[in-house]
């Protein structure tokens, strides 16, 4: 059985481990792609090495080839290296999930303090511990099927172990074992969501942005990538007084150097700030002492569409006064003369939402939620009325359009 749940001293624990045999499939093949990255790997550290030794020593990078350039070998060398790095993520993430697909385990054990969820990846552990009184729920996200934990600030993975009918036995058993009821309540108090951040700005008012310590972190990455770029790019041009055939790359990387210099400057000493007012926000751009004011909202929409590729998005945006609500499947950059993207999720609602739920009892603005099913089926009919209306061929789409719907709707 991929799942077993039983008694313990510490409470009820449920067991997980992979199931199902297309899990091989998916498995084989990403064996075989990590044996071609294995061999980028090398070819990859191989040419580094030798290019580092090459420059320390003045040597030529091959044999009865001439000394390297420095300014080229920086630059390829930066390349490399970014590669590299890119490389070496995605392959720890493919191991990671062969690891999941043919030898894991998630132990999950509920009780009175809470929940605390043991995994294992091969011969790599780790542990959980989620504290009962923030726990608001326990649920299965319908897009990724995986068992979750809803907390008042985020939502938390539990396991994608197992079967589908197992987790939704696990779901109902920790609901029964934490007293939570199936259906989530709707939250007294509202709270921002993790990566989100309220404090009194210098002239006394509230506001609202991106926590601050994330944007450190920001500021520090663009640092030390504008400081490499820079270094690559000053090491072009002293070579571009002798071969003007690297005059363009390095001009290239100087634009971009001084593109990620601006970015590390505007993360270290700048923001994009919401003010909170009475029946109003504000938004305010915020750079060391100066501020100025952008746009100002009336209320709040959470909508929902799917871009080019097919991906769901979720994202919270401020409208002015008098702006029409968002179309069926509505998707923008968010920045127009009437409305302004907060922040967008891709997939999961979560942080959209309880962003918006806080903004809109803080500031006491409407918040309209699109994205709900009702909403979504309004939508829906009012595309195909609006079809019915064009014609001939509307009418047509129209009702091959309905007809789809109506299958998902028995299908889900």
């Amino acid at each position: 059985m991929a799942m077993i749940g039983e008694r313990v001293p510490e409470g009820w624990q449920v067991r997980f481990k992979p199931s199902g045999p297309l899990r091989h499939v998916g498995a084989a093949f990403l064996m075989f792609w990590l044996c071609g990255w294995a061999i980028g790997e090398g070819i990859a550290l191989t040419l580094l090495a030798k290019g580092i030794l090459a420059l320390m020593n003045g040597a030529p990078f091959d044999e009865g080839r001439s000394a390297l350039q420095v300014g080229p070998a920086l630059a390829i060398g930066a390349f490399l290296l970014l590669w590299l790095s890119l490389w070496t993520v995605g392959g720890v993430a493919a191991i990671r999930e062969v690891l999941r697909l043919l030898w894991a385990e998630d132990r999950i054990i509920a009780n009175g303090s809470g929940l605390t969820v043991m995994r294992s990846r091969g011969p790599f552990r780790g542990k959980r511990e989620i504290p009962r009184d923030v726990v608001r729920g326990i649920l299965l996200v319908p897009r990724s099927d995986a068992l979750v934990a809803e907390t008042e600030r985020e939502r938390i993975e539990l396991t994608r172990l197992g079967s589908h009918p197992d987790r939704e036995e696990a779901a109902a058993a920790l609901r029964s074992e934490l007293g939570l009821p199936e259906k989530m309540p709707e939250p007294v108090t509202a709270v921002l969501p993790k990566g989100w951040a309220e404090f009194i700005t210098p002239e006394g008012e509230r506001a609202v942005a991106v926590d601050a310590a994330t944007q450190r972190v920001q500021a520090r990455v663009a640092g030390v990538l504008a400081l490499t770029v820079e270094g690559v790019a000053v090491a072009l041009f002293a070579q571009a007084v002798h071969r003007l055939i690297l005059l363009p790359i390095a001009i290239f990387a100087g634009l971009g150097g001084a593109g990620l210099t601006w970015s590390a400057v505007w993360l270290a000493y700048g923001r994009m700030e919401w003010r909170i007012g009475s029946g109003q926000l504000t938004l305010r751009r915020r750079f060391g002492a100066s501020t100025k004011d952008l746009f100002e909202a009336r209320r709040l929409e959470l909508v929902v569409s799917r871009d080019g590729d097919g991906d769901q998005w979720f994202a919270l945006e401020a409208l002015r006064d008098g702006t029409p609500a968002a179309g069926p499947q509505h998707w923008s950059s968010g920045q127009s003369k009437d409305r302004r993207r907060i922040t967008a999720a891709l997939h999961e609602p979560t942080v959209p939402r309880l962003l918006g739920v806080w903004l809109s009892r803080a500031a006491r603005v409407p918040l309209e939620d699109r994205t709900s099913r009702e909403a979504q089926e309004a939508d829906i009919s009012l595309s195909l009325d609006q079809l019915e209306k064009s014609g001939p061929l509307g009418r047509v789409a129209a009702r091959l359009i309905g007809n789809a719907v109506n299958q998902r709707r028995k299908s889900a």
